[in-house]
């Protein structure tokens, strides 16, 4: 069904937006089709002609991704179509503000028709977003109403913000050609930022990085484009078999690829199918187009008129950012079903129906920068400044705003370059008290938990457990003493029968001191593993390779003797200091390897000469 729109078009700009022989003959429009306004200020507003039949809704909605506000046309002759109806659930569905209703070919309806007509858009418009919008009635036949609609939309373009330079440019492709001796060309609507001449960008999902060699918005050669502007980039280094329609232009730095998304959507409530758990369907974003997995997150079946938290999953990757629109349809029959805002492209799978994740994507739900600051912490614990949302519709201006300003309520703090959430932090540090508390209560012959033991009781990532303890010793909260760590008035002691035992492990050491017993040795008794812990974290017993142990006492004269030997005779071998020390290699290597590891040895090919802590 022709509604007229390319006439329009052609009759406002003198641009034919029609581009493809199909598309003359068969006066429909198939694919996207471009043109621009230029108004007396200078002003300049880029047009997207979409298709309105039914069978091109998908092209239809790669052309509405990016665009400002709308010209809903009616033809006066056909009335309100059923694509009508499906074109306005889009446009709500990708939050677009402004516009304006153009009842055209008037010239083929009678003013009784075309009354009724007028009557029955203005009810189908009741509660939207058009509802108050200017309706104007237009013939490009005898140019009827077209300088009336030029000033409307003239008027529109000066009630709208500009878009927003976040500093994240991206252009989803629309469009990709080559011109002899310039090599490939893309276009698309540049949003988020801006993209200058001379500047490397980077071509996603595949990763090919490119130099923007030419840059032309309306037919004009530019040095820079704004966001919101249509425009074509002749890219140097990337061949035209390497990029699609649906790809997405960023800078080198930016722009990470997700095979699955957290969203929320909405079911249109006039659409009479439902969304069900595990449905495949039809994820459009941008120019992108990509069947996906359908996870709903918090219940079976989102019915018509209902929204819900869903995951999609894709076999093959695409680009988003969190705060996106899209489409979703069935694949079969080819209906527009809904749409939503991406929650998060962290691409983890989920438990369904996680009381935790349901609160967490309620706090994003709304896009409140303060609610997506402080749950993106707690999903991720902890970020840096660059990392925070740098996949967002938001600048880093803002976020650091909003940093600030958290900061200031104490939500949040920073932690030797890392941003964590004030609550997260708390925890962690009570849970590394608690763990330590614990230990004290359950072995209060030991001396403390060893790091190690800790980080692996721990439910935070080891970065940011090391910085807590660093923060906890820095405060005396917790003290350290060689890999353990207790808390400052704990006091290791021993049962008295425990005492008995290491009066009898000290006795066995002084029978033999220079080839003393193995650790493995004593834990063979009932009774003897903890106290010979308890003596090596109290130091002692020096534990060496292969569990031999020595008294400090025993140790401390070994380690003169060595030192001694040394600097009488100069660089010894293994062989020289295992005669002098009156032992066996057994243990005069784990002897050397322990004094190598104090410094107080340093090996030189097959000999030891001294360290510098000797």
């Amino acid at each position: 069904m022709d509604h007229g729109k390319s006439s329009l078009v052609l009759a406002l700009t003198g641009i034919d937006p029609d581009r493809l022989p199909e598309e003359k003959e068969r006066e429909m429009t198939i694919d996207l089709g471009f043109a621009w306004l230029s108004f007396p200020d200078g002003t300049e507003a880029g047009i997207v002609d979409v298709p309105g039949h039914e069978r091109f809704v998908r092209n239809m909605i790669a052309g509405v991704g990016g665009i400002d506000a709308v010209v809903f046309v009616v033809a006066a002759d056909d009335g309100w179509m059923p694509q009508s109806e499906e074109h306005l659930e889009i446009l709500k569905l990708l939050d677009i503000q402004h516009g304006i209703v153009v009842i055209s070919k008037i010239d083929l309806a009678k003013e009784d028709w075309l009354s009724l007509v007028k009557e029955d858009v203005k009810e189908k418009l009741k509660g939207t977003f058009l509802e108050n919008a200017p309706m104007v009635q237009t013939s490009t036949a005898d140019r009827t109403g077209i300088d009336e609609l030029y000033s409307e939309i003239e008027k529109m373009i000066k009630k709208i913000q500009p878009q927003k330079d976040l500093g994240k440019p991206r252009i989803y492709i629309d469009r990709v050609f080559t011109i002899a001796g310039r090599g490939t060309v893309i276009t698309g609507t540049l949003i988020n930022g801006s993209f200058s001449v001379g500047q490397e960008v980077k071509v996603l999902p595949h990763g090919k990085t490119a130099r923007i060699r030419e840059l032309q918005s309306h037919k004009k050669q530019r040095e820079k484009s704004e966001p919101g502007t249509r425009v074509a980039l002749n890219l140097a280094g990337v061949e035209k078999t390497l990029v699609s329609r649906g790809n997405v232009v960023v800078r080198p730095d930016q722009g990470i690829a997700s095979t699955i998304l957290d969203t929320r959507v909405d079911v249109i409530s006039t659409q009479k199918f439902p969304l069900r758990h595990n449905a495949q369907i039809l994820f459009i974003l941008g120019t992108t187009e990509l069947l996906a997995k359908t996870i709903l997150l918090d219940r079976d079946v989102l019915k018509p008129g209902e929204s819900g938290f869903v995951q999609f999953r894709f076999s093959d990757p695409l680009v988003a950012r969190v705060g996106d629109h899209f489409i979703i349809r069935l694949p079969s029959p080819a209906v527009t079903i809904g749409g939503g805002i991406v929650l998060d492209i962290a691409g983890k799978r989920h438990k369904r129906k996680d009381k935790g994740l349901l609160n967490l994507l309620g706090q994003r739900e709304s896009l409140d920068l303060s609610g997506l600051v402080l749950s993106e912490l707690t999903s991720k614990e902890s970020l840096t400044k660059d990392e925070l949302l740098r996949e967002s519709n938001f600048s880093s201006e803002e976020i650091q705003s909003t940093l600030e300003r958290l900061e200031e309520e104490n939500k949040l703090l920073r932690v030797e370059g890392l941003i964590v959430a004030r609550d997260l932090w708390n925890d962690l540090l009570d849970r590394i008290v608690k763990l330590i508390q614990s230990e004290h209560k359950n072995h209060p012959f030991r001396i403390g938990i060893r790091t190690a033991d800790l980080l692996s009781k721990m439910k935070f990532k080891q970065a940011l457990v090391d910085k807590g303890m660093s923060h906890l010793l820095s405060k005396d909260l917790i003290k350290k003493k060689g890999a353990y760590l207790h808390l400052p008035d704990h006091l290791p002691q021993l049962t008295p029968e425990q005492q008995e035992i290491s009066k009898k492990i000290a006795l066995r050491f002084t029978l033999t001191p220079s080839s003393p017993p193995t650790k493995d040795e004593f834990f063979k008794e009932k009774g003897y593993p903890e106290v010979i812990t308890f003596m090596i974290q109290n130091e002692e017993l020096i534990e060496l390779k292969d569990g031999i142990l020595y008294t400090k006492e025993d140790f401390e004269k070994t380690k003169q003797r060595v030192v001694e030997f040394i600097k009488k005779n100069g660089p010894s071998t293994v062989s020289q200091l295992k005669d002098h020390l009156k032992t066996t290699r057994k243990y005069a290597v784990p002897v050397l390897e322990k004094l190598d590891e104090l410094e107080i040895t340093r090996r030189e090919g097959d000999k030891r000469v001294l360290g510098s802590k000797a």
